[in-house]
C-alpha cells in the first residue's frame, strides 16, 4: 500500500464519515482533498483511460467530486441537484448525444426511477462516447435491495446495489454496449468497479483499449 494520496499527495488520513474506517481498518479520508477510497479509485481508474483526445472533449459530471480534473476536457460541466446548474437525472434538460463523457458516480441511488436515469445518461452521450457508472456496493453487497422510497437512516438512497446490478443493466439497457473495471485503493487496499456505457462498440473498444483487464458485460446491437 501507498502512504500517500494518488490524489493530491498527501500523506495524512483520518476516519470517514461517521467516524467509519475502511473495510481493511485503515482511516480512508485524505486529510487534504478529503477523498475517501473510491475518489481514489475512480481518479486512478480515470487517469489510465486519458489521452490526447482528452483535451478536444466535452465532459458532464452529475454531484461534484475529485474523480477527474476539469482542466482535462475542453468543456466541463457539473450539474449539483438542488443547487447549480441542477439537472433531474430521470429527466436531463439537455440536447440527445450532446457530451463525449458523462460521468454518475453514487447518484442513481438517490432516483426515484433508475432504468429512467440509466436511459437518460445513455440518450446524452454522443454515439461513440461513453457514460463513466458508479454506485455503491454492488462488489460487496449479495443481492439489491430496493425500498422504494428514500430511507433518511440510509442518506436518502432508494435502494442499495448488490453484485446484480448487473443484470438491472442489461434489462433496462438492452441496446447498450456495457463494460466493467475494478480498481483498487492504493492507501486502503479497498477495491470498487466502475461500469462504462455506450451507444457502440467502438465507444467500449476505446475503454477497453486502455486496460489490461475489462469485462465485456453486454454487446449492443
Amino acid at each position: 500500500m501507498l502512504n500517500h494520496c494518488g490524489i493530491c499527495k498527501n500523506n495524512s488520513f483520518g476516519a470517514g464519515p461517521g467516524g467509519r474506517m475502511s473495510i481493511t481498518g485503515t482511516p480512508p479520508r485524505c486529510e487534504k482533498c478529503q477523498s475517501l477510497e473510491r475518489h481514489r479509485i475512480y481518479r486512478k481508474i480515470f487517469e489510465q483511460l486519458r489521452d490526447n483526445q482528452f483535451n478536444s472533449l466535452s465532459f458532464l459530471q452529475f454531484s461534484p467530486d475529485k474523480t477527474v480534473d476539469p482542466n482535462w476536457f475542453a468543456s466541463h460541466e457539473v450539474s449539483i441537484y438542488g443547487g447549480d446548474n441542477s439537472l433531474d437525472l430521470q429527466k436531463i434538460d439537455r440536447e440527445s448525444y450532446q457530451y463525449d463523457i458523462v460521468m454518475c458516480n453514487h447518484v442513481l441511488e438517490h432516483v426515484e426511477y433508475d432504468n429512467s436515469a440509466l436511459n437518460e445518461l445513455l440518450r446524452i452521450t454522443k454515439k461513440n462516447g461513453f457514460v463513466f457508472l458508479t454506485v455503491p456496493s454492488p462488489l460487496h453487497q449479495p443481492v439489491t435491495n430496493d425500498w422504494g422510497y428514500p430511507r433518511e437512516d440510509q442518506h436518502g438512497h432508494y435502494r442499495i446495489y448488490g453484485k446484480d446490478f448487473i443484470v438491472r443493466l442489461k434489462r433496462y439497457l438492452p441496446h447498450a454496449w456495457i463494460a466493467s473495471t475494478i480498481g483498487k485503493d492504493d492507501v486502503t487496499d479497498t477495491d470498487d468497479i466502475v461500469f462504462f456505457l455506450s451507444h457502440s462498440q467502438q465507444g467500449i473498444n476505446y475503454i477497453a483499449d486502455k486496460f489490461d483487464v475489462i469485462t465485456i458485460i453486454q454487446q449492443g446491437v
